[in-house]
């Protein structure tokens, strides 16, 4: 807890002084404040800008497990992290305020403008990426740790989620996946056993923190 504090004090002092956003990319936003930082989300039935890019509305909110996943980063050693489907990508800032090289990928553009000026009004340093987790010509990007938090929107997604977990174990990355006990869970653990026969596939509570040891964390935050 002392380290996560001090964490929370030298980003704050490190932060710059900024302006609140009124609007990014042409839509109407929001901060919202979550684990000592703030994303910024889209204002639902604000006016945008008529020439504004569609967005995911799903991707652009803040869903309760990016905040577990978040906590958990933010106590984790450093490391090169890459978050898969990342929405507002509160997990991918609480890496890149402890240290490490983080990457926030989602299929939505919006959203990661919306990450990207979070990142930047809190003075944080983080790439972004678009990535489709259902695109199958397209490879996981690398990291030591890869986050898949609250992604499970369909059956097919969660089916492809586990698809990319099992890709990742395979070429050596550890794997957090943190889900809000959605009906999609069964399909992805369905998927995701046919993909790792033999291994004890279950949703937990939360661990007080990441183990470098496991390989692949299932954290179940329905709680």
């Amino acid at each position: 807890m002392l380290a996560r504090a001090a964490l929370v004090l030298l980003a704050c002092a490190r932060a710059p002084a900024y302006a609140p956003r009124a609007t990014i990319a042409g839509h109407a936003v929001r901060r919202v404040d979550a684990e000592g930082l703030f994303v910024y989300g889209v204002v639902f039935g604000a006016p945008s800008d008529p020439n504004a890019a569609k967005h995911d509305a799903l991707a652009t909110q803040l869903w309760p497990a990016a905040r577990v996943a978040a906590s958990l980063l933010e106590d984790a050693p450093p490391s090169t992290v890459v978050e898969i489907g990342c929405g507002l990508g509160l997990p991918s800032l609480a890496a890149a305020r402890a240290g490490s090289a983080a990457l926030a990928t989602d299929r939505d553009g919006v959203a990661l403008e919306f990450v990207q000026a979070a990142a930047e009004d809190q003075g944080l340093s983080l790439k972004t990426a678009r990535f489709d987790v259902d695109d199958e010509t397209a490879p996981l990007p690398s990291g030591e740790l890869v986050v898949f938090c609250d992604v499970f929107v369909t059956n097919a997604v969660a089916a492809s989620c586990a698809t990319r977990v099992a890709e990742a174990l395979r070429r050596g990355s550890r794997c957090l996946v943190v889900d809000a006990r959605r009906s999609t869970r069964d399909a992805f653990l369905s998927a995701l056993r046919a993909a790792l026969p033999g291994r004890d596939c279950v949703f937990s509570r939360p661990p007080p923190r990441l183990d470098a040891a496991a390989d692949l964390v299932l954290a179940d935050a329905g709680d």
